[in-house]
């Protein structure tokens, strides 16, 4: 016997309790889609970074925005980076 009420749609629960994400994944499927280093409660995918939305693009000491080549450094190890101001005083 089928306990399903009438006109059931398995993908209509589908779409309600695992609904797609903005990146085209399903929200159980664990994807690497976002940047993990978001400010200010602006969750973005990877690619989509900038000083406004991405940790990356700004000192992890003093949060002064990096320069554009200490960016893109940071942008492709994936890791926060210090300004030069902040990387000198780390010298002395």
């Amino acid at each position: 016997m089928d306990n399903y009420p009438d006109n059931w749609s398995w993908s209509a629960y589908d779409d309600y309790h695992d609904p797609k994400l903005e990146c085209g994944h399903n929200s159980s499927d664990g994807c690497n889609c976002w940047c993990e280093h978001y400010l200010h409660g602006r969750q973005h995918i990877v690619g989509e970074c900038h000083p406004s939305n991405c940790a990356l693009y700004l000192c992890k000491h003093c949060g002064v925005e990096l320069s554009d080549e200490q960016a893109d450094k940071a942008c492709d190890n994936d890791e926060e980076q210090a300004c030069m101001k902040c990387l000198a005083e780390e010298e002395e």
